[in-house]
């Protein structure tokens, strides 16, 4: 089993004060526990998580125990694989992404469903509903 790893889940891990930040904690001790197997973050969810945490908060320690969390290089979540998308996933992430206009979603939502489809990944760990229903397998 796989299990792909959405910004806001790790974004409110990391996040005391965030309102699912409890309920991140419960979902990422299951993951390190491999609960959901092998557990993988994309190169986009990494973009995302600097961008809000700079953006947002403006704090320089909760980046630095981002930088610690993720791959870079050996992460705090053991085991915790980075996916670097590449051009074919880029252009299915666009197909996706028109398919799903209607719906609001962002490019980094379709590319979380894209390389889902494209690595044969088993769940995605999101707290996003609208993105939970256009996955066959969300937690």
């Amino acid at each position: 089993m796989t299990v792909l790893l959405d910004t806001g889940v790790v974004f409110a891990f990391l996040q005391a004060d965030d309102v699912r930040h409890d309920e991140a904690v419960e979902l990422m001790v299951r993951i390190a526990r491999r609960e959901f197997g092998q557990p993988f973050v994309t190169d986009h969810v990494i973009d995302e998580l600097f961008t809000l945490t700079r953006s947002r908060l403006h704090s320089t320690k909760l980046e630095g125990s981002l930088r610690r969390f993720l791959p870079l290089p050996s992460p705090a979540l053991r085991g915790l694989a980075a996916v670097s998308l590449g051009t074919a996933v880029l252009e299915l992430a666009w197909e996706v992404f028109c398919t799903y206009r209607d719906q609001g979603l962002s490019f980094t939502d379709a590319s979380l469903i894209a390389t889902q489809r494209e690595l044969n990944i088993d769940r995605l760990a999101t707290f996003d509903r609208r993105l939970a229903r256009l996955v066959p397998c969300a937690e």
